[in-house]
């Protein structure tokens, strides 16, 4: 008896950028995700990892990451502009980037840049930041995030579409300035915010952009898709999902997410040597069911 069919999910591929970072090893899973037919490919992004920090990570039950500041982080974005020279169809995103690891018009140069090599395909996916000592170690401010990264998102969507802009926010603060080259898809480049909180909901909801959940049960998930599509019906919901890598569990999950209405389901975890396999086993299983 078929499977049946699940409802119009897009599916990506997150980038071996994390812990085991090559040439070969990005672009094997890069070319192997657009092949089988995966819609994107996705990175995450550190800059610098402090050798000591107070445990507030949101996605583990210690407030500790598995990583630590021997963990190779490969630039997200320089990343992805390598793999966009490498590719032709899959969209390439970024989930996400700290915003207290940049600044608004850094961010907006390099997001358009990124779209322009990539004719088109960027998404960028950016959050206030939890590790306050990253942003501590680059010398930017860490306090007063969410108005920060409200602030942010308007900048962004100046920088993308007007030949020059001024703003004036509570901490942002630029002059009359110009940047370009402009991304291609201008206003309607992705945008999605990561978070885990209320205040992540309502910036989302409020300005326009998706939503993205990293390491959530899909009943958390289904959750936050009410919260988001109460303030703001039809927005956009993203997942990050991972399953042991003996287990293999990615039916219970798929099928679960399926029903929390995600629109882009991300596939990660399996950062060896075995990654592009484990995809191609996905693709076989599950890309053929989406309607």
């Amino acid at each position: 008896m078929d499977a049946p069919k699940l409802r119009a999910v897009r599916f990506g591929v997150m980038l071996p950028s994390y812990l085991r970072p090559s040439r070969e090893t990005v672009l094997g899973v890069a070319q192997a995700a657009e092949r089988l037919g995966f819609d994107s490919v996705w990175t995450n992004s550190h800059t610098v990892v402090p050798a000591s920090f107070k445990p507030r990570y949101p996605y583990g039950d210690d407030g500790m990451p598995s990583w630590n500041a021997k963990t190779a982080w490969a630039d997200a974005m320089i990343t992805l502009g390598f793999v966009a020279a490498a590719t032709e169809r899959v969209r390439l995103g970024v989930a996400v980037v700290p915003l207290i690891t940049t600044d608004p018009i850094t961010l907006a140069k390099q997001s358009a840049t990124v779209d322009l090599l990539s004719k088109g395909r960027f998404e960028l996916g950016v959050g206030a930041g939890w590790l306050l000592e990253e942003g501590e170690a680059l010398g930017h401010p860490t306090d007063h995030r969410q108005t920060r990264l409200e602030e942010t998102i308007d900048v962004l969507r100046l920088a993308w579409t007007k030949p020059t802009f001024s703003y004036e926010g509570r901490f942002v603060k630029i002059p009359e300035v110009g940047v370009h080259p402009q991304p291609p898809q201008g206003a309607a480049l992705p945008l999605w915010i990561g978070g885990q909180g209320d205040a992540a909901v309502r910036i989302a909801a409020e300005h326009n952009a998706g939503l993205f959940i990293w390491l959530q049960t899909p009943e958390r998930v289904a959750e936050y898709g009410r919260k988001l599509r109460a303030l703001r019906p039809g927005a956009p919901l993203a997942a990050c999902i991972w399953t042991s890598q003996d287990k293999r569990e990615w039916d219970e999950q798929v099928r679960g997410m399926e029903q929390a209405k995600v629109d882009l389901l991300v596939i990660g975890r399996r950062y060896d040597d075995q990654q592009v396999s484990e995809i191609s086993r996905f693709a076989a299983t599950f890309l053929s069911q989406v309607r």
